[in-house]
């Protein structure tokens, strides 16, 4: 089988879309599959786990012209800027990255098209690329994806802002969606990386997958007498919290408290040297998660996809900050509703110190991760996705040559 697989792009730092990419990419390989993967120079698409690559370019935020938008869109994000505007829907972060542009996705779709055309492409992977959902559906060829509670239609949409597209659809003749989130229900087959319990979405052709890799064993230990976690591990992504509220916080947080504690996603070269002189405070572009989790009292986040499945898969309680994004306040909402975490609505040292507080007292938070750990393990991971889009293939290639079939009854 040659698949297609192609994430959603954006010039800001995004690491869920190309690392959820790579991992989906490594299974279809595993299992003996011609895989290419869609790639931009945006700056988060590095590595490529497959040789055969297609490149597409890069969308430029709100539309801008590049050479301003390459300019002014990492300074915003530098300074928080952009966290501080309320993001209420998917739809309105795929046309602040420029992905509901016409002319953007247009040339997307046709160098899908044609790639798809020329290579005999079997299948499509969108891992939330509009682009790829259109050009497969135009070509008639299988295309399977991702998705998520949070970003259907009918949780939330900026419809208005899908101008854009619903001219793009109709120029490949295919009908206008509405909200452009309604492609999304027109894939093929539906994959929900996490469980019901966190995104209860119904309807046929669709799977929950929990984890994606099978996850690292953990040692069982007693909520209530585990001596063994000494850590607070920390990462918030990018934009959702000013680096100087930031600094400050972790600061006030390493002198109160008796743990050690690692701030990911902050160079230690950024940081002022009177954060980087306390002991027990490390800052680092990345750390080894699957080494500080199994230590971590909490995992204080934003609430990404990635970063709330990463506590999971290490059964953490969770303090996340969500911040204004609404994929972030409903992961959030969820892992509270679901009791293995808190939510907070200000990122200080004394909220933080707080739910710390409640962390440790409670101890159901710590057992309720860990059962959510189990679930999640228990659904196939990529191995789910991988044998789904073989079997939609092979009866795909069934109906075409035998189309139509004689009953025997």
């Amino acid at each position: 089988m040659r698949i297609l697989i192609v994430p959603m792009f954006a010039l800001s730092p995004m690491n869920g879309p190309w690392s959820r990419t790579q991992t989906i990419s490594r299974a279809f390989l595993a299992s003996g599959h011609d895989v290419v993967i869609a790639r931009a120079d945006d700056g988060n698409c590095q590595h490529p786990v497959s040789s055969k690559v297609l490149t597409l370019p890069v969308p430029s935020p709100l539309g801008l012209p590049m050479a301003i938008a390459s300019r002014t869109f990492p300074i915003a994000t530098k300074l928080g800027i952009a966290g501080r505007k309320p993001v209420k829907s998917f739809e309105e972060v795929l046309w602040l990255t420029g992905n509901l542009s016409y002319d953007y996705t247009m040339e997307c779709v046709n160098i899908l098209r044609a790639y798809i055309q020329n290579k005999q492409i079997d299948a499509v992977y969108s891992e939330f690329n509009l682009a790829a959902i259109i050009a497969a559906k135009a070509d008639g060829v299988p295309v399977v994806g991702s998705v998520s509670y949070p970003t259907q239609a009918t949780y939330a949409n900026a419809k208005k802002k899908a101008k854009g597209i619903n001219r793009a659809l109709s120029e490949v003749g295919l009908p206008r969606a509405g909200s452009a989130l309604n492609l999304f229900t027109w894939l093929d087959f539906r994959f929900v990386p996490s469980c019901y319990e966190l995104e209860p979405m119904e309807g046929a052709n669709l799977a929950f997958c929990g984890f994606l890799e099978a996850i690292t064993p953990v040692q069982d230990t007693d909520p209530e007498t585990d001596d063994q976690r000494d850590a607070l591990v920390f990462y918030l992504g990018t934009g959702t919290v000013p680096r100087k509220r930031l600094y400050r916080a972790v600061c006030e947080i390493a002198d109160a408290v008796p743990y050690e504690l690692y701030v990911a996603g902050v160079d230690e070269s950024d940081a002022p040297a009177s954060a980087v002189n306390r002991k027990n405070l490390h800052f680092g572009k990345r750390f080894d998660f699957s080494k500080l989790l199994p230590h971590a009292v909490a995992f204080i986040n934003h609430g990404g996809q990635n970063s709330v499945m990463t506590a999971l898969e290490y059964g953490v309680p969770q303090i996340i900050f969500p911040g204004k994004v609404f994929e972030r306040q409903y992961n959030a909402q969820s892992i509270v509703k679901a009791g293995a975490g808190i939510c907070i609505d200000d990122f200080t040292s004394g909220t933080i110190s707080e739910a710390i507080g409640k962390l440790r007292y409670d101890a159901s938070l710590t057992r309720n991760a860990a059962a959510l750990r189990e679930k999640l393990s228990s659904f196939g991971g990529t191995s789910c996705i991988v044998a789904h889009t073989e079997e939609l293939v092979a009866d795909r290639i069934v109906k075409k040559l035998f189309p139509k079939r004689i009953s025997l009854d």
